[in-house]
């Protein structure tokens, strides 16, 4: 069922007002120094645990003086008695197909400092330094953990013979006047992640192959095997284990690896993603990395992003791969080289990641899709879920503790994020809208954008303001349907 009647869009998008120019806070990548991580982690698949050392060389990129240091402990979240789980009560059949099954992470000693356990959901590794730190100073940081990796279907966990690890280390929280300690809400992606560099060493049975996001080193001992990795300038670090069939080919100079268990059709969901990176990066800016992993894993969503490396459900079927493949790739930008806090601002990476594929299939019409359909469905799905839900709140702009159910979430930051973006497009027209993403992604690379700064980028391209039309969109007040 669609909505046939919709309301205009206030008058003011129909004025063009010319700007000599914008701000924007980020900072350029080379202004910023990265703390870098080491890690080994042994897996046993008999028992489905990990014991793993991190070394952390910590840098301080604030502009205050730290004596101590805050890690966010993601699988904390998977433990029998977290307050905030991985999944809602109305995920919890799906997420767990063969039963609850509860995983977690010890920390079995840390180096560099004393510590202790705190955060809203004792998620949060605090590490109180023997000697304060001042900006740009460093300190060496080594925790010794084990982790148990719950029978599950998401970010962190096994199932149907695949074992993820996303979210598996002590991540350093993102600093702005204070420690972010957000806790892992079931909601949305709930990261704000800084920009690092890594070198992993994973050891696991021979008979596993080891999807990583960068070329990748394999040194067989007998029944185990080190795979070893090194990747720069990232948000994060996944790996996913299986034993899997790869494809790959090499598109603009970047190796891309589709790993799948089950898929009849993986020649052409590995041509979807080479023809999504080469078009987000003739559009965007230059992929950064050497090498690009798609891999089909269990997952109880459609897909997950992450440096270099993205899940696509065992789940999905056939134009759902691709769409999911495409989306995840946009992400690669939206995300992965521009940064954003998730929890506060989770819009703006997932409205674009969203746009960015309904983008990638209007110049792309072999694929079969429309990109009038695709907004069409968005604006009949999001006035349709208003009138059904009674929303009285249809701002972007929340955190994700605000959101009060995960299809309000998806509404509010992947369905209206994509019609606020058609609604710029028709405004400044499709060149320069790519044009003032282009200009975001290379301003803002690397770095951890805000709202401000995509609007302010946009803005100078188009030479057009833009604030009062996107405004409307992310705090509600623009009315984009009606019932009569």
């Amino acid at each position: 069922m669609k909505v046939k009647k919709l309301c205009k869009i206030a008058a003011f998008v129909l004025a063009a007002i010319v700007i000599a120019g914008c701000f924007t806070g980020c900072k350029e990548s080379d202004d910023i120094a990265r703390s870098k991580y080491r890690i080994t982690a042994q897996i046993d698949t008999s028992d489905m645990t990990a014991l793993a050392l991190c070394e952390i060389d910590y840098v301080n990129n604030t502009d205050v003086e730290l004596d101590e240091v805050w890690f966010h402990l993601y699988p904390a979240a998977y433990r029998n008695g977290a307050r905030y789980t991985p999944v809602t009560a109305a995920e919890i059949d799906s997420a767990y197909p063969s039963g609850v099954s509860y995983g977690g992470i010890e920390i079995r000693g840390v180096t560099g400092g004393e510590y202790e356990i705190g955060g809203l959901d004792e998620d949060v590794l605090i590490v109180k330094l023997p000697k304060a730190i001042m900006p740009t100073q460093r300190v060496t940081i080594t925790v010794d953990y084990k982790l148990t990796i719950p029978n599950m279907r998401h970010r962190f966990g096994y199932e149907n013979g695949t074992i993820n690890l996303g979210n598996w280390f002590p991540v350093e929280c993102a600093y702005d006047g204070g420690f972010d300690a957000s806790p892992y809400y079931s909601n949305g992606d709930p990261f704000n992640l800084p920009v690092c560099d890594y070198d992993v060493s994973i050891i696991a049975p021979t008979e596993y192959t080891v999807a990583m996001p960068a070329p990748a080193e394999r040194k067989e001992d007998g029944d185990k095997t080190t795979t070893t990795c090194k990747l720069d300038k990232a948000r994060d670090f996944a790996a996913v284990l299986g034993k899997f069939d790869t494809v790959s080919q090499n598109t603009a100079g970047v190796s891309v690896t589709y790993y799948y268990t089950s898929d009849d059709k993986a020649e052409e969901h590995l041509k979807a993603a080479c023809d999504a990176l080469s078009y987000f990066s003739s559009s965007f800016g230059a992929y950064p990395y050497k090498s690009y992993s798609v891999v089909q894993t269990a997952f109880n969503q459609g897909g997950m992003e992450y440096t270099g490396l993205v899940y696509v459900s065992d789940a999905a079927r056939d134009k759902m791969i691709t769409e999911i493949i495409v989306h995840e790739t946009a992400h690669q930008w939206w995300y992965g080289i521009v940064g954003n806090d998730q929890v506060k601002n989770a819009w703006l990476d997932e409205a674009l990641a969203e746009f960015s594929t309904t983008l990638f299939y209007r110049n792309h019409p072999d694929y079969g899709v429309k990109y009038t359909d695709r907004i069409a469905d968005a604006m009949g799905g999001f006035s349709l879920y208003c009138e059904l839900s009674k929303c009285s709140d249809t701002s972007m702009d929340r955190s994700l503790a605000d959101f009060s159910t995960p299809s309000e979430y998806t509404y509010m930051t992947y369905v209206k994020g994509q019609l606020m973006y058609d609604s710029v497009l028709n405004f400044i027209g499709e060149k320069n809208l790519v044009a003032g993403l282009r200009n975001y992604a290379t301003k803002c690379a690397f770095s951890t954008a805000r709202p401000d700064d995509l609007v302010a980028c946009l803005e100078q391209t188009s030479k057009r303001e833009l604030k009062p039309l996107m405004s409307g969109y992310i705090d509600g007040t623009a009315k984009l349907y009606s019932f009569n």
